[in-house]
């Protein structure tokens, strides 16, 4: 293929040379012709001289006729090359559809993408590292550290088209710090019949309100809010069950899902349980929710824009499994202190509902995002009945400076991997994208206040805090960054960790990060 192309190039130069040597012939023989030598003019008469040029001009029609005639073999065989290029091109595209050999294509397109020459089955390899170092100011209640938050290695098998089966694993350590072991995030099979209604079994992220769908490789800071950071107590993270979802309309997303209800990793146990030696009836209720949002913006044809509106609910029972603890918490932002946390709730007789409206306005190089989720916890704790609340929610900005679109990232009612306009590179003159943040974030579990641990010389929760969160990113290339953010966590009342009391928490967070 590159000798077809080398020998185009070097025949359409033949001709182009050609025609500028005859150029040039024609041209110094008007000058001469204009400007006539006055030795000659002198010796020969006017008849003579004009013969002489007759002459002449007979020569150069001659060599222009020969020309002429080696252009046209050129334009021919130039013909031939084009179309034995034009050719190849088909019988390739038409082996690659149809071949029943052996032949693989590898290419890379946010991931490591191996495609089988028959077009039936294609494996894409997929992995994260985020690589932190945590700053408190505050050292006695949580060390200064680096870290591993994430490090993940996976796959996606699609078979026959409309099949796939994911697998990821999780390397890094625990969410607080502890030493981890590998742990499977997702595990699922993909039934892609219908785009507008996709089926998922397995393990999967269940889509609950606008934060948590994100895939953690394109957050706009580096942890999630204090609405959405939470554990699987009460909100949504990984859970095992069945989830139908698409895009109806090319401006309308959904999905409706029943999962367990008990978090990652966790099967929901039989249907009863001992609880200080008591047998006590656990009714299978599998957890219920569904997700709506629309793009207005799309609706309208309203370019280079965002207008998210969306809603969630789910509702279910905290149900019986292998998870350890019975009781719900809460830490800051920064993965910093546990502030807040109740214990002894008897996932025997645990209602859970949860609601949550969401929205996002982007235009151009500019996104506002805001989400408010209540989750209602209704059961028995200690003989004594309750029905409580916790309300959260957060409001961010975040301005691309070097003019990236939010449009360009959204798809099926997320944000995605946002693509630099010139990426970072030491050999062009290219700086990657720039970004700023700010957000600030609200927990209000005071429905819990007096169930909270009696506070003593060593520890202290409380059930409200608030935070601030300032951010910069830089985004070398699609899949590389690096993060900083400062975060300010506020406590309604003071807590104590380890003894030390105080009413806040400053954390400095920054993150190197790559995916593919």
């Amino acid at each position: 293929m590159a000798k077809l192309h080398l020998n185009n190039r070097l025949i359409q130069g033949d001709i182009v040379n050609k025609n500028q040597r005859f150029s040039k012939c024609a041209l110094a023989i008007a000058v001469a012709s204009l400007f006539p030598i006055t030795t000659y003019a002198a010796d020969l008469d006017p008849e003579t001289r004009i013969k002489q040029l007759e002459q002449m001009m007979q020569q150069m029609q001659q060599q222009r006729a020969e020309q002429d005639k080696q252009i046209e073999l050129l334009t021919k065989e130039l013909v031939g090359i084009e179309q034995q290029v034009s050719q190849s091109k088909i019988v390739k595209s038409e082996e690659k559809g149809k071949s029943e050999g052996s032949p693989v294509y590898a290419a890379f397109k946010d991931g490591l993408v191996f495609d089988d020459a028959s077009g039936n089955w294609k494996l894409q390899i997929n992995g994260r590292i985020q690589a932190d170092y945590r700053d408190y100011a505050d050292s006695d209640w949580r060390k200064d550290t680096f870290s591993i938050r994430r490090a993940r290695f996976g796959g996606t098998f699609t078979f026959l088209k409309d099949y796939a089966v994911r697998v990821e694993g999780e390397y890094a350590n625990a969410n607080d710090g502890s030493k981890g072991t590998t742990a499977l995030t997702y595990g699922y099979l993909d039934i892609n019949w219908w785009k507008q209604a996709k089926i998922r079994i397995g393990q999967f992220k269940p889509f609950f309100g606008l934060e948590r769908p994100f895939s953690t490789n394109f957050t706009d800071f580096t942890e999630l809010s204090l609405a959405t950071n939470n554990g699987a107590i009460f909100n949504s993270t990984y859970d095992r069950g069945i989830m139908v979802f698409g895009d109806p309309l090319p401006w309308v997303n959904y999905n409706v899902y029943a999962v367990n209800g008990t978090g990652q990793n966790n099967d929901e146990l039989n249907n009863t349980a001992t609880n200080a030696g008591v047998v006590t009836k656990v009714d299978n209720t599998k957890d219920v929710g569904l997700r709506v949002n629309a793009n207005l913006a799309k609706l309208l044809s309203i370019e280079n824009t965002v207008i998210h509106v969306g809603a969630s609910y789910s509702d279910g029972s905290v149900a019986y499994s292998s998870m350890t603890g019975t009781g719900i918490a809460q830490s800051t932002e920064a993965n910093g202190v546990s502030f807040f946390n109740v214990a002894g709730l008897q996932n025997a007789d645990a209602d859970r509902k949860r609601q949550g409206i969401e929205t996002a306005l982007s235009y151009g190089p500019v996104k506002l995002q805001s989400e408010y989720i209540v989750s209602n916890l209704k059961g028995t704790r200690t003989g004594v009945d309750y029905d409580n609340d916790i309300k959260a929610w957060y409001v961010n900005l975040n301005w691309m400076l070097t003019g990236e679109s939010y449009a360009d990232s959204y798809k099926s009612g997320v944000f995605g991997r946002m693509k630099p306009k010139n990426n970072m590179t030491m050999a062009k003159d290219g700086w990657g994208a720039w970004e700023l943040g700010l957000r600030y974030s609200k927990f209000d579990a005071s429905d819990f206040e007096n169930m909270l641990p009696i506070a003593n010389a060593g520890t202290a929760f409380t059930a409200k805090a608030d935070a601030w969160t300032a951010g910069v990113k830089w985004i070398m290339n699609p899949n590389a960054r690096i993060m900083l953010n400062y975060i300010r966590t506020d406590f309604d009342t003071p807590i104590t960790v380890a003894g030390k009391q105080d009413d806040r928490e400053d954390a400095i967070v920054m993150r190197a990060q790559y995916d593919f």
